[in-house]
């Protein structure tokens, strides 16, 4: 890794233990982090990729970067608030040129924020069977239809909008404010400090930026992004989750005896530790895959999968390690393992990995 990465990796580090870290307790609490961390995020320079923010950088190890770096702080709902606009952006710049031009600088520089919109209530990410539909309408179109399980769908100011245009899949774009678009807040297991919400769109204002098969085969470049960076994000919050359970262990004392001295444990945690410096090789290995053009849809299936295996594992132990210490909030173990879960869902679920990988066999 070259210097100006370790500067940025700086940057970052600096950035969550100013600005997230003595406050991610109390988001979690409150259900939402502020939308000014965003802003702050742009003026730093993090959401750019400490790069000029007129154009959108191709990165993938300063990506990788931020997205560990933010999961280090404690919360992954920070990093999907902070770290996902790229797979959006990328969607944007490959569809429709003189739209990036706009909306790409705007994003990177905190002053608008995008998220994407593909799930819906009955099909779940698989793009076949959506049924959010668009309609021509005068010299644009109309979106009606339903969106759910969207991260910061309530307050972002742009959405990336995935629907059907003549029986085809098309990409939009709509504006956060636009009539005919309602949300509803969701309570979910983990990210907690990043809300979650149902999407209606009811005859919705929409850009059109690509319709057909370059929708499809754009959209799922842009998904292999997503699920890489949940790959660096599991392995993270493995990290954190053994590191705090060593450190536990350590401290602990049953009589006269550390926890980390019996045998049985400290022998569970080496082989933790051994699994997950065994899935960060080929996860760092899928990062230098993407930035050369190597990365597949089967790599990033498996990045993802064995990332998310590892850290389920590490994060049973490190509650069960902590006893009742590792069941009540605020412990950072009590919310690794609730986050753990979505990571298996999140960016498409364990099960549709395992088909994408098989299909290569």
């Amino acid at each position: 890794m070259d210097s100006t990465t370790d500067d940025f990796r700086g940057r970052v580090r600096t950035f969550v233990n100013d600005h997230v870290r003595p406050q991610v307790d109390t988001w979690e609490r409150e259900g939402a982090y502020p939308l000014e961390l965003w802003r702050q995020a742009g003026r730093a320079g993090l959401l750019s990729l400490g790069h000029s923010p007129e154009r959108l950088p191709d990165d993938p190890g300063r990506l990788a970067v931020l997205v560990e770096e933010l999961t280090l702080g404690g919360s992954q709902g920070i990093t999907m608030g902070l770290g996902s606009h790229f797979v959006s952006l990328k969607a944007v710049q490959g569809a429709d040129a003189a739209v990036a031009a706009r909306v790409v600088p705007a994003v990177l520089r905190g002053d608008q924020s995008i998220v994407l919109a593909l799930t819906e209530p009955q099909a779940g990410s698989d793009l076949r069977g959506f049924e959010c539909r668009a309609e021509a309408h005068g010299d644009g179109h109309r979106l009606t239809g339903d969106k759910r399980f969207i991260c910061n769908g309530g307050r972002a100011d742009l959405l990336l909008v995935g629907a059907l245009l003549d029986g085809a899949l098309a990409l939009f774009l709509v504006e956060g404010n636009a009539p005919g678009l309602s949300h509803e807040r969701l309570a979910c297991l983990g990210w907690r400090c990043l809300p979650l919400a149902a999407l209606r769109f009811e005859s919705t204002p929409a850009r059109l930026l690509i319709h057909g098969r370059e929708a499809g085969r754009l959209l799922q470049q842009c998904l292999q992004q997503e699920r890489l960076n949940l790959a660096v994000m599991a392995l993270a919050s493995a990290e954190l989750a053994l590191r705090d359970t060593v450190e536990h262990c350590r401290a602990r004392r049953v009589g006269t005896e550390a926890l980390l001295d019996k045998s049985v444990l400290r022998q569970r945690l080496a082989e933790r530790h051994s699994e997950l410096s065994v899935a960060r090789v080929f996860v760092e290995q899928a990062v230098r895959w993407q930035a050369e053009g190597q990365l597949t849809a089967a790599r990033a299936a498996i990045a993802k999968n064995t990332a998310v295996d590892v850290l389920e594992r590490v994060a049973h132990d490190a509650v069960q390690l902590h006893g009742a210490h590792g069941c009540v909030e605020p412990s950072r173990v009590e919310r690794i393992y609730r986050d753990a879960r979505l990571l298996g869902i999140g960016g498409g679920a364990r099960e549709v990995m395992l088909d994408i990988i098989g299909r290569t066999l």
